[in-house]
Formats: structure tokens, sequence, C-alpha cells
């Protein structure tokens, strides 16, 4: 089998709703992480108690965590009806970066 490949700086695509969550599912951790992050600042500054900082501490970061990662994938899935109508009548999404178009022949 060969493997052809183009190369081009600039591209239009539209994702379907798998390809669109698999990239969600990363940026969505992120978030998650970011939350996590945001709100142990939040937690452990008004808590008094060293014990206890700790505890919210880890609280915070389980909680906090998961809630932006769960809330982000609902954002995203409810929002792909949105980018698939945008990507049809602009007919794709232009993005920059590089990009290989793979053709395999037998």
């Amino acid at each position: 089998m060969e493997v052809k490949e183009t190369y081009s700086d600039e591209a239009r695509i539209q994702l379907n709703f798998f390809s669109f969550m698999v990239i969600a599912v990363w940026v969505c951790f992120g978030v998650g992480i970011a939350f996590a992050i945001a709100f142990n600042f939040v937690v452990t500054t008004t808590v008094v108690d060293e014990s206890a900082a700790n505890t919210m501490f880890w609280f915070s970061s389980l909680m906090y965590g998961f809630l932006g990662f769960l809330f982000s994938l609902i954002g995203s899935a409810l929002i792909y009806p949105i980018y698939k109508f945008w990507c049809d009548r602009m007919r794709g999404q232009r993005v920059k970066g590089k990009f290989a178009l793979v053709r395999r022949e037998l």
C-alpha cells in the first residue's frame, strides 16, 4: 500500500460529533483542572483552620475539577448543533497550521 501526502498550511474542516467530542474532552479536562486550581485559591484563603484547609483542598480539587469537566462536556455536546449549522453555512471551519491530506492507494 502506497501512502501519498499533500501538504498545506490552511484548510477548511467540519468535524463530526465524535471527533468534535474527542477534542472537547481534552479541552474540558483543562477546564476541570483550571476550575480546581481557581476554587482552591478561594477555599484555602477563606478557611482559617490549617487542618480544615488541607481537607477542603482535596475535596474542592476533586469536586470542582469534576464539575468543571462535566459541565464543559455537557456544554460541548449542546453547542455541537450550532457548530454544525455554522460550518454548513460557511463550507467548513477555516483553520491554519500544518496539515497533510493522506491518500492511501492499494
